[in-house]
């Protein structure tokens, strides 16, 4: 287990430098077609959509190196699945791998994130349950870990704890990561009509 620990860890701590040569790499793998941005967008957006509400809910603690945790957060999307961010990250990322269309790119994009959220996840719950023993383990009991629940866990307030404004405020980073990766995708969508006609 503290073998798997200190990978999650490694993997929290560089979760926003990791995944830079897969973006990278998107320049010459990606192979955007009109249907293809049709299929994805709404993936992004409400990958997107379900962040903002997420982070109404948790506050800015997400974009801090340390892991860390006030309290354990239960209410919103958090009251439905126990890790709406990676949810929602994982539907921005199947939106990205349906407008790149480049099926062998989109394979080794989705085994990296497949071994980064098997690592983080365990690693980021492990701390919860170690710092709210009794709270967590009900709240594991009663909430699934990444498929939601179609209603919330019953009691569970659907009050955020932070306005969109803050939420807005916090997400900045993300905001600008994801409109630079829709610009590579136009790039390559630009590129592939020129090289058409």
């Amino acid at each position: 287990m503290g073998s798997k620990n200190s990978l999650g860890r490694f993997f929290f701590e560089w979760r926003d430098k990791l995944p830079v040569p897969l973006a990278l790499a998107m320049f010459a793998c990606a192979r955007p077609r009109p249907l293809n941005w049709l299929l994805g967008m709404p993936f992004v957006l409400a990958g997107e959509a379900l962040r903002v509400w997420g982070l109404m809910h948790i506050g800015p603690t997400t974009r801090t190196r340390e892991i860390c945790a006030d309290q354990l957060v239960t209410t919103g999307p958090y009251s439905c699945c126990r890790n709406p961010l990676y949810l929602a990250n994982l539907l921005k990322i199947v939106g990205f791998m349906l407008i790149a269309g480049n099926p062998a790119y989109a394979a080794c994009v989705l085994a990296f994130y497949a071994v980064e959220f098997a690592t983080m996840i365990p690693y980021e719950e492990s701390f919860l349950a170690e710092k709210f023993p009794e709270a967590h383990k009900a709240y594991r009991e009663a909430v699934p870990m990444f498929l939601p629940k179609t209603s919330p866990a019953p009691g569970v307030s659907a009050e955020p704890r932070f306005e969109m404004r803050e939420a807005l405020k916090s997400e900045k980073r993300t905001f600008a990561s994801t409109s630079a990766i829709l610009l590579v995708l136009s790039f390559c969508s630009i590129l592939r009509r020129e090289k058409a006609s």
